[in-house]
């Protein structure tokens, strides 16, 4: 981008390099955005892209060094790497940002409202009155629902979109002009993230707000930015017009992020990944293209059978569990959609034996879930490996792999002499290497976590593999991978697969059938294809609206 763009602009990277502790992070990145626009920075985790935000904000890790370039923002110097005069950023006033993972960026031992109008006094001249009345209007402006409720609340008392809208409202306050935001549907369900991203379009078309838009997705940059700019290892590689990157991507890591989507149709594997993109030798070699098979016919026994599962939790009015009936065959696989708090969750566990239900129930391979001796439910156990939605998480940071396996090997029957080379296959099954033993979960990129947490889950040869938004949190490219992995071992192994996920789309390509839930109950179920092309209930069109893993 030539400098004579960045003219009249908001806020502006102009040739920005920088490094952390002699490693380069950012390379010669130019960038800008202008009032009323929005600008998508889209990439894998690590591209480069949240470091472009802190540096504009002045946030930067301790032994950064910005080793070229200017940051201009609202016609004032904020960063330069000459060391020369620079104005300070007016960080929470004139510029804000909306994080990622509103849990850890609320205080968890203050009052919502407490937060909101220590934020307004910070930055205005006010009473605690007028502050409190300010916050009041913001929750109203954001469409918190129970503005009265909100402002009491601790935020752990608030759900993960009522939590993100108060992060929101913080956000605008104190009335900014450049307002970033890294991430900020991520950790949500589609229809939340479809309804607060519209919101901030929304709020940003009456400010005429300049707005950073920090996404891996490139479904939500279609849908809410003007401007897109693709970063790859530090480096903006492709910028320009959304349609116009969509359309017609240049350079092959872009091409990369969008081939691989699920797509609207069909369930071809093996799905692309960015590696067959940025491969020398992409433009002469084609991987080969199957589909998923087909669903067990109907003679086909069933593994799981839920009958009128009921669930109330103590202290609660409503039921998460209302007379849920559902049936999984043999080698078949089964998609639960819905949003946040619909009650799938609590279905897992429930087959896990972890939650006692109040009526109904629950068998697996012949065998009453609930009831039966300990030796029967923990033989029951033993048949279900479970996949969780973050695998950082998941694994103890302080153990070494081999020793997370082998300890599971042990629990469940391999001999002592044997759980060695049993580890080492199961690293194999999910494409690791055995070097990956005797290293720790740090060591590993997210999907190479999660491929661990996989192997896990196979370590006592289960029947059933059950995924709780196991792909949620991952890079779209990373996300590929996953279910690549899923399909081949599903195959292999003759895995039922009950995937828990609040994204139709990825639920169509990877199941069979699918049942979408709403407060507890099943409101439609069907085969996926049909469900995805024509939704009957209002859930299910809201959830097909707001956008699943298909991009076409």
């Amino acid at each position: 981008m030539e400098h004579s763009e960045h003219k009249g602009a908001a806020l502006t990277w102009d040739g920005i390099s920088l490094s952390i502790a002699g490693q380069p992070i950012l390379r010669d990145v130019n960038l800008s955005v202008a009032s009323g626009e929005t600008l998508a920075l889209v990439g894998e985790s690590g591209s480069g892209k949240t470091m472009c935000c802190m540096a504009a904000l002045g946030l930067l890790p301790k032994g950064s060094v910005l080793t070229s370039g200017t940051v201009t923002g609202l016609g004032e110097t904020w960063a330069r790497a000459d060391q020369g005069p620079t104005q300070p950023v007016p960080k929470g006033s004139r510029v804000a940002m909306v994080f990622q993972e509103p849990m850890t960026s609320l205080n968890p031992t203050m009052r919502c409202g407490a937060q909101l109008t220590e934020v307004i006094q910070r930055h205005q001249d006010c009473t605690k009155t007028e502050a409190r009345e300010q916050a009041e209007a913001l929750l109203n402006e954001v469409q918190m629902p129970d503005t009265t409720r909100a402002l009491k609340a601790y935020p752990h008392e608030l759900s993960g979109g009522q939590k993100q809208r108060v992060l929101i409202a913080m956000a605008l306050a104190n009335g900014p002009e450049v307002l970033l935001a890294d991430e900020p549907t991520t950790a949500l369900d589609s229809t939340l993230r479809s309804d607060l991203l519209n919101l901030l379009k929304d709020l940003q078309t009456q400010r005429g707000l300049a707005m950073i838009l920090v996404s891996h997705d490139m479904e939500v940059v279609e849908r809410h930015a003007d401007r897109v700019a693709v970063m790859f290892k530090g480096e903006v590689v492709e910028c320009g017009p959304v349609q116009d990157v969509i359309s017609s991507p240049v350079h092959p890591y872009t091409q990369g992020l969008l081939a691989c989507r699920v797509p609207p149709v069909g369930r071809p594997k093996p799905l692309p990944v960015l590696s067959d993109f940025l491969s020398p030798r992409h433009s002469q070699e084609k991987r080969p293209v199957a589909q998923i098979r087909m669903a067990p016919g109907s003679e086909t026994l069933n593994l799981l059978c839920i009958e009128g599962a009921t669930k109330t939790y103590p202290g609660q009015a409503q039921p998460a569990l209302q007379s849920v009936s559902l049936k999984l065959p043999m080698g078949g696989s089964l998609g639960i959609v819905g949003g946040s708090g619909c009650g799938k969750t609590t279905l897992a566990r429930a087959i896990l034996g972890l939650h006692k239900l109040d009526s109904g129930r629950i068998e697996l391979n012949g065998k009453m879930v609930h009831g039966g001796s300990r030796e029967e439910i923990q033989h029951i156990r033993s048949q279900v490996g479970l996949v969780f939605q973050d695998p950082r998480a998941a694994l103890n940071p302080a153990l070494r792999i081999g020793a997370m396996l082998t300890e599971v090997l042990i629990r469940w029957g391999t001999p002592k002499a044997d759980v060695l080379d049993k580890a080492k296959e199961l690293l194999h099954a999910v494409g690791l290497e055995k070097e990956a033993l005797g290293k720790r979960p740090d060591s590993f990129s997210g999907g190479q976590r999660q491929r661990i947490v996989i192997a896990r889950a196979l370590a006592a040869n289960p029947k059933l593999l059950i995924c709780d938004e196991a792909v949620a949190a991952l890079d779209v490219s990373v996300q590929a991978q996953v279910l690549n992995l899923l399909v081949e071992l599903q195959e292999k192994r003759g895995l039922s697969l009950l995937f828990i996920s609040h994204d139709l789309g990825v639920v169509r390509y990877l199941c069979d059938r699918t049942a979408v839930m709403a407060e507890g109950h099943i409101v439609e179920e069907g085969d996926s294809d049909a469900i995805w092309s024509t939704p009957k209930h209002p859930v299910t069109r809201r959830l097909q609206a707001a956008g699943g893993g298909s991009f076409d």
